[in-house]
């Protein structure tokens, strides 16, 4: 078939050719003109040099050149804007191999020389930072204060144990001005290995430029409880059709939209657009329980939405901690065989969803004592990072089997009643939006 229609095109060609060419000879038109009537006839307008009515060997050559030429600028192109994407979160290691998977022959393109000496500089230039390494941690953000702070049962709980979504923007925005990057708890600790054979934790300061202070952030309890639905909060986390991780939100006129209403997604956009806020492309630290679903679906009926959004989170710099199944103290409500019964229900159904973890946000921030047999089933489990609560002050313990981080936990309650132990990140009297409740 396409041989024929070749045939046809070929012959078209040649018997158009010699039409014009009989009218070259009695209206004097040029070769030029003859080329761009033919052209337009046969549909090749723009194809050729000088509208040749056919590609020629020699033309064919050029453009198969041309074409190895482009290809060869875009994949270089396309190395040096990853490496530069690498280097903006401070990846000097991953944005040089980057560099270095560039074709050998184009190693010496002047580019390439400049940007792989400047990574060298820039990580040479790091320093090992020294000093306490802060966690904090949120719940869910109020989109709507209006609803939210009404009269209702819930308006006490929202107005202290939750910050708005506007006041989340301003904590995030001092944090940066003020120096601070988002690390992964994991780059604290280092595995060494024993003369015995055995292997264990060890301290691990990380490597960050000059005048940069690490901290840990997480987000605690991103189940979209039903208690929130249709008090001015979002109502899920879900996959956008570009591939990012967004929130469902209903307005208080019903009107349903998709956007950054929660934790996630105004972190992901500020560290789009502040790639240096990130260390090497962290984010956060985002625990759930089970006994409501996970993310804002049952763990039945959307355990493969749950899948997707923990696959994408995973991708996209944040890590998962299990916050036990039904949000109950480790230490003072469940007995042993109750801890038991909760780890195993997290195991069993959640897990599944979301994929195992290391990481174990106590629920309430109160830790199980170490040296306890509970403390030991949790390290069996495979728990190695544990967090409580201690709002006031930073504190990391890197033990040989595990490491224990407090959370500074924001919220309206502690903005206003510990807000001079947070004047080293942020104004909280500033922060506070004056439309909350009386805080008792």
């Amino acid at each position: 078939m396409k041989k024929s229609i070749s045939a046809f095109i070929y012959r078209k060609t040649v018997f158009l050719s010699l039409c014009i060419a009989a009218a070259l000879l009695t209206t004097g038109c040029s070769r030029e003109q003859m080329n761009l009537q033919i052209a337009e006839s046969i549909g090749t307008l723009g194809m050729y040099d000088n509208n040749e009515p056919v590609e020629s060997p020699k033309m064919k050559a050029q453009r198969e050149m041309q074409e190895a030429k482009e290809s060869e600028e875009t994949d270089v192109t396309g190395h040096l804007e990853k490496a530069a994407r690498l280097a903006a979160s401070y990846d000097y290691a991953a944005a040089l191999e980057e560099i270095a998977s560039i074709s050998e022959d184009r190693q010496d393109d002047d580019r390439v020389i400049s940007a792989k000496i400047e990574y060298q500089r820039l990580q040479n230039a790091m320093v090992v930072y020294n000093d306490s390494i802060p966690h904090f941690s949120v719940r869910s953000l109020v989109v709507d204060p209006e609803r939210a702070y009404d009269d209702d049962d819930m308006a006490y709980y929202y107005n202290n144990w939750t910050l708005t979504v506007e006041e989340f923007k301003e904590i995030l925005q001092s944090l940066y001005e003020r120096g601070y990057v988002l690390m992964d708890i994991h780059d604290a600790v280092v595995i060494v290995e024993n003369e015995d054979g055995t292997t264990s934790f060890a301290l691990n300061m990380p490597s960050v430029p000059e005048g940069k202070k690490p901290m840990i952030l997480s987000f605690v309890e991103a189940n979209y409880y039903d208690h929130t639905k249709g008090n001015g909060f979002s109502s899920a986390l879900v996959l956008a059709e570009d591939g990012s991780v967004q929130n469902s939100y209903t307005d208080a006129s019903g009107k349903e939209s998709v956007g950054a209403y929660d934790v996630v997604p105004i972190v992901d956009e500020f560290v789009e657009e502040h790639p240096d806020f990130s260390l090497r492309g962290a984010k956060g630290i985002i625990s759930v329980t089970g006994y409501e679903g996970v993310f804002g679906y049952g763990l039945e009926t959307g355990g493969s939405t749950i899948a997707a959004i923990a696959d994408r989170l995973r991708e996209t710099g944040w890590s998962i901690a299990c916050h036990g199944y039904e949000n109950l103290s480790m230490e003072s409500e469940v007995d042993y065989d109750g801890l038991i019964a909760d780890v195993e229900d997290w195991k069993e159904k959640v897990a599944p969803l979301v994929g195992d973890t290391d990481l174990l946000i106590y629920p309430y921030g109160e830790e199980v004592s170490a040296a306890t047999a509970k403390h030991d089933y949790l390290l069996e489990q495979g728990f190695e990072f544990f967090f409580g609560i201690w709002t006031t002050a930073d504190f990391l313990e890197v033990n040989s089997d595990y490491v224990r981080q407090t959370r500074r936990t924001l919220d309206g309650y502690d903005l206003y009643f510990y807000k001079d132990s947070l004047t080293d990140f942020f104004d909280a009297e500033e922060i506070l939006e004056d439309d909350r409740l009386p805080f008792e």
